[in-house]
């Protein structure tokens, strides 16, 4: 497979692309694994011989092996993290990971500001998970959060919550109506330990990126899809983060260079929580999809919307992170259809739309205008060779790969990560 690295894996859609299985595979030839940004409310999965390991925060190389790393733009709930490492090591799998100091923790009151935001917007909400990401990264950016480097030093530490937590409690009791039974002395005792079982992955992960940038095989694994970008995505339906290739130079800490795209593509669209959708399908197909798909949250369990593939938001998707390769993913649910089709166009009245346009309230406007491809009647996740694959199949990934006009490398057809076939 002829994958140039350094490497940015990055979906192209609205997160759940399947990137956790294309970073495992692609994990097999790299050194190092870096999570970039998010919290734990992005979730992968990654099928080992039948078994579904579930990820939050730990980069989907560790199933690899191999060795990983957690850059400053992520956020860490430390329960869950060590939740996850003890996973993986009580099934013999080492973790080698480094955190860096820069790090933002997610606290308890975070969780409940997320919570009595969500009830305060009632209709209006914006789907959060309630797992207090974004209020952590309120706190980041307002320069009051806890980093990393204060979990690990108690004194620290225990002079942050205490100047905290008052704040919080008023924001949620007084602001948003909601009672709490946050306790600055329990806080602490509970994340101190949290921090003492941390402290040994404690690394500079700027330094060591740069470090070894030059001469070992490096993996950037991106969390959602680039429509839930900060800045680029289906605002106010986003998450706190840039979710695009370029966000690896700060969100690491590396200088401008070249690195390597792989866009990650699902064969259909999905998303999860409110926003515009412009190729749901709110019908029978679209609950086939969805069934064969398991298109169910990994970390909220909630059901995804679902819809045919949208060109327009892939040729967005490419042109902001410059994608030198292509993985479509679980191509194999779209088996027995009779007929599959992709979103060429928007219609806005009489315009044609051949991206996104930029203005939310346009884009909730769009039609979509659409190619039929006749389906294939054959299961392909036995299949192991593109040039086995049905000649309909074909028809249907060579439009992708000319209208994006970015070389296909990858088609995942099934969950097991030997599921694939590699050109």
């Amino acid at each position: 497979m002829k994958i140039k690295y350094p490497l940015a894996v990055i979906g192209s859609q609205w997160g759940d692309e399947g990137k956790g299985k294309i970073v495992d595979l692609l994990a097999k030839d790299a050194d190092i694994v870096i999570r970039f940004n998010g919290g734990n409310n992005a979730g992968h999965s990654v099928v080992l011989n039948g078994e579904k390991f579930k990820l939050s925060l730990l980069p989907s190389g560790v199933v690899q092996k191999k060795e990983l790393y957690l850059s400053q733009a992520v956020v860490i709930d430390p329960k869950v993290l060590l939740e996850e490492i003890s996973f993986f090591e009580k099934r013999k799998i080492k973790v080698k990971l480094t955190i860096d100091p820069r790090v933002n923790i997610v606290m308890p009151y975070h969780r409940e500001l997320d919570g009595a935001t969500e009830a305060w917007k009632g209709k209006n909400a914006t789907g959060s998970l309630h797992l207090g990401i974004g209020y952590c990264y309120e706190d980041r950016n307002n320069r009051s959060g806890i980093r990393f480097d204060d979990l690990i030093n108690p004194e620290v530490l225990k002079k942050k919550i205490e100047s905290l937590l008052p704040l919080k409690i008023k924001q949620i009791e007084n602001v948003f109506g909601q009672k709490t039974g946050l306790r600055s002395q329990q806080i602490f005792q509970e994340y101190k330990l949290y921090g003492q079982k941390l402290k040994k992955y404690f690394g500079d992960v700027s330094f060591l990126v740069n470090k070894n940038l030059s001469y070992k095989k490096i993996l950037f694994e991106g969390a959602h899809g680039t429509f839930l970008d900060a800045q680029f995505g289906t605002y106010p339906y986003t998450t706190a983060v840039s979710t695009i290739s370029g966000a690896v130079f700060p969100y690491v800490g590396i200088p401008p260079q070249k690195i390597y795209t792989v866009g990650i593509v699902k064969a259909y669209t999905t998303r999860v929580g409110n926003g515009p959708f412009p190729t749901e399908l709110l019908d029978s197909i679209g609950n086939k999809i969805r069934e064969i798909g398991q298109e169910f949250g990994t970390v909220s369990k909630r059901p995804r919307r679902c819809g045919w593939l949208d060109i327009p938001l892939l040729r967005t998707a490419t042109r902001l992170s410059g994608f030198d390769y292509l993985a479509v993913t679980k191509l194999d649910v779209l088996n027995n259809l009779p007929e599959i089709k992709i979103c060429t166009h928007y219609l806005l009245g009489k315009k044609r739309l051949y991206e996104v346009p930029p203005e939310m309230l346009e884009f909730n406007l769009v039609k979509p205008v659409y190619k039929s491809f006749v389906g294939w009647n054959k299961d392909i996740s036995i299949i192991r060779s593109y040039t086995k694959l049905p000649d309909e199949t074909k028809t249907y990934l060579r439009f992708i790969e000319k209208e994006l006009q970015v070389p296909l490398k990858i088609i995942s057809v099934g969950a097991d990560r030997n599921s694939n076939i590699i050109i």
